[in-house]
């Protein structure tokens, strides 16, 4: 007798892998699409605490009014330091904008900070 699987049993086997497979790969593309969000979200955090500790070391630049706004660069916060010097949109896989931009309102004496998003592509 000889020794080795019959073509049943391969087929069988082959045909165990492809559901495992058709189960298994909508919940890795999930999860890495999850991850993308997550990132994304705390690059938008990170920006956010940049130009919060920006304007901790330069009061006279918030806006005074309540109702004011101003506007910050990512790039002005990268060169200034307080930003690492390249970053990648996790959603698009390409660098942010360095033109990107930070709004900072003034409401009554709390400031708000929001990441203009339409700038970031």
């Amino acid at each position: 007798m000889e020794k080795g699987f019959t073509l049943a049993e391969l087929l069988g086997v082959i045909a165990i892998l492809g559901i495992i497979a058709l189960i298994a790969a909508p919940i890795v593309n999930n999860s890495i699409n999850e991850s993308d969000e997550k990132l994304y979200e705390t690059q938008l955090n990170q920006m956010i605490k940049g130009a919060k500790s920006y304007y901790a070391e330069h009061l006279d630049e918030l806006p005074q009014n309540n109702g004011d706004t101003v506007t910050i660069t990512l790039k002005k916060l990268q060169d200034e330091g307080y930003l690492p010097l390249e970053a990648n949109n996790p959603k698009t896989g390409n660098p942010l904008n360095p033109e990107s931009t930070i709004r900072v309102t003034n409401n009554n004496g709390n400031f708000s900070y929001e990441v203009l998003e339409n700038t970031l592509e």
